[in-house]
This record gives structure tokens, sequence and C-alpha cells, in this order.
């Protein structure tokens, strides 16, 4: 009777373990562009609207595609309604610090740029690529809901 009892709590402690989350993410993919154009670089989020629970985010590639990614990479978004984001930072005068290297004195480039992160005068240094308030959920007026079992494949044209 005991092995018996042993037997059975060891499958019910297996079943457990191999369920998975309730509400696993689903695949989900897109564009970026910016009038027609692809955008590089850029930040995709998906925050729930709800407020609570888990957001996912994916960067876009040079022709302006994007995976999301939530737990493992490109995972996908876990089904329901979401906010989007969509940012993208660029160093001011194009270079990628944002740091003068035009003398040759990379050492002198590097004191720069660590005395500008030391004096938080790092975002004097960056600027938005994509206007500002694509990356402000409350502004962004982007929306989109993933649906299991779904393509989830989504192009935003800013």
């Amino acid at each position: 009777m005991l092995f018996r009892g042993l037997i059975v709590g060891l499958l019910l402690a297996g079943m457990v373990g191999c369920g998975g989350e309730p509400d696993p993410p689903v695949p989900v993919s897109g564009t970026v562009l910016l009038g027609g154009k692809p955008v590089d670089g850029a930040t995709v989020t998906f925050l729930p609207s709800t407020g609570s629970g888990r957001s996912a985010s994916g960067k876009t590639d040079s022709s302006g595609a994007f995976s999301l990614t939530t737990n493992k990479t490109n995972d996908g978004a876990k089904p329901g309604d979401y906010v989007v984001t969509i940012a993208k930072v660029e160093a001011k005068g194009g270079g990628a610090s944002g740091v003068d290297i035009s003398s040759g004195d990379y050492g002198d480039a590097y004191s720069q740029g660590m005395s500008a992160a030391a004096s938080n005068t790092t975002n004097k240094m960056l600027k938005d690529a994509l206007p500002a308030k694509y990356g402000d959920p409350k502004q962004s007026g982007l929306t989109r809901t993933v649906v299991k079992g779904e393509p989830n494949e989504f192009e935003f044209d800013l």
C-alpha cells in the first residue's frame, strides 16, 4: 500500500511539473515602417493594457522586421490586449557614442564618455530617431490584440 501511494505521489508531482504555464506566449511578429520605409534598430514593446501581466519586446532588423520575446527568445507574447510602444534612440551627431573621436585620441573619447555618464549628461548625447510619442505608452495610440491560434503579424507604419 505504501509503495502504491509513493507511485501515485510521484506521478502527480510529474504531471504538475509538465504542465508548463497556464497561458504560454504565442508567436508574434511584424514590421515597423516610418513613412513606408523600414526602421532598423527600433525596440517594439507590447505592454498589457490591464497594467498587470508580462510585457513582450523585440528589436527590428534592417528590413523593419521584429519578433517578440516574453520568456525565451522569440517565444512571442501571451494572448491579450496590449498598448504598443516603438522607440529608437541614436547618438547626436551621428556617431555611435555621441563622443567626438575625430582627433584620433580614443583615450580622450573614452574619458569624455565616462565623464558624461557619471555626470548624467548621457541624455544630452542622445536623440529620438522616431517621433517621441511612439515611445510613450500614454501617447503612442498603438494597440494590438494577441490571439492564440491566429497569425499575430502586425505592421506599424508610423
